[in-house]
């Protein structure tokens, strides 16, 4: 069983979960991760790292040159308009039984029978997830050194004093700079993230909210006037895994069309959360395996 993992920490999450739920279901299969894809990212991709080893997890790294060829070959097809069949009887003659996407996003119930398979999609499929959600918890705790690091921070003494905390995520960064990201994510407009902060204080009252983001000069700027709100600015750390744990300290969580604030609301263990999603995930399609049903899209 290989996992090709790609994209930021919330995808590498996704991918992770999935590979684990996986080698439950198939007891005596071997799973390992290929992280090749940091070391020659396609250009039209954003730039990312390996994150996964912020939280305590282990994983066995590919490390079989015959068949690291095959995984690349199959990357390059994965990536050019070859018809569909023409993948499959490739994969089919690299790997025997398989499962290979032919779309960015597909669900487990695909894959499920196979007892052989190279995974390349990113499975973003919240159902699986709460499925299994006992399962997959403790896998994304922090590394304990990150602990440390996060319960010495102002803000996390703060978060944990509070009963009204909100924690709010804004995504720019490369879905403004990056033309591809632009054309297939698109930037959340702030009317958004007034409404969801309307909503959140007509149910529970007045709240401070915690501010996340990858733009945070914009955040600063769009929020100047609300004495309420708080936007971090994380230049003594660089770990994306510390402020996705900081996002579930807090009650309640906004969070932007993006993989990574998603995780950070689904790992909030307060059983009374509010969540608020947005409806449009991408653009020109509302359609995504990400919702959860007690969750509120605006």
């Amino acid at each position: 069983m290989y996992s090709c993992l790609s994209g930021g920490l919330g995808n590498q999450m996704f991918q992770y979960a999935a590979a684990y739920i996986l080698k439950q279901y198939f007891q005596s299969t071997t799973l390992v991760l290929d992280d090749s894809y940091y070391y020659s990212q396609p250009k039209r991709d954003t730039v990312r790292s390996l994150e996964l080893n912020q939280f305590n997890i282990s994983y066995d790294r590919f490390s079989f040159a015959d068949e690291k060829e095959k995984i690349k070959l199959l990357r390059k097809f994965k990536r050019n308009p070859f018809p569909k069949q023409i993948s499959e009887i490739l994969s089919i003659a690299l790997f025997g039984k398989y499962a290979l996407s032919d779309r960015a996003f597909y669900t487990f119930e695909t894959i499920k029978n196979i007892d052989k398979a190279c995974l390349f999609s990113f499975y973003q499929d919240a159902d699986l997830l709460n499925k299994h959600k006992q399962l997959i918890l403790p896998l994304f705790e922090l590394r304990d050194d990150l602990l440390d690091i996060c319960k010495n921070l102002e803000l996390y003494s703060l978060i944990q004093r509070s009963n009204n905390t909100t924690a709010l995520h804004i995504r720019r960064g490369d879905y403004v700079t990056n033309q591809h990201a632009a054309k297939y994510h698109g930037v959340l407009d702030i009317s958004y993230y007034n409404h969801a902060m309307e909503y959140i204080e007509r149910e529970r009252g007045k709240q401070n909210f915690i501010i996340f983001s990858d733009d945070v000069r914009w955040a600063q700027k769009a929020f100047l006037e609300n004495d309420n709100c708080y936007v971090i600015n994380n230049s003594d750390y660089d770990f994306s895994a510390i402020d996705m744990y900081l996002m579930s300290l807090c009650k309640n969580n906004i969070i932007a069309n993006s993989t990574y604030s998603w995780w950070g609301a689904w790992l909030n263990k307060y059983e009374d959360k509010l969540v608020i999603s947005p409806k449009q995930w991408f653009l020109g399609n509302n359609e995504t395996s990400l919702r959860n049903a007690s969750w509120i899209t605006l």
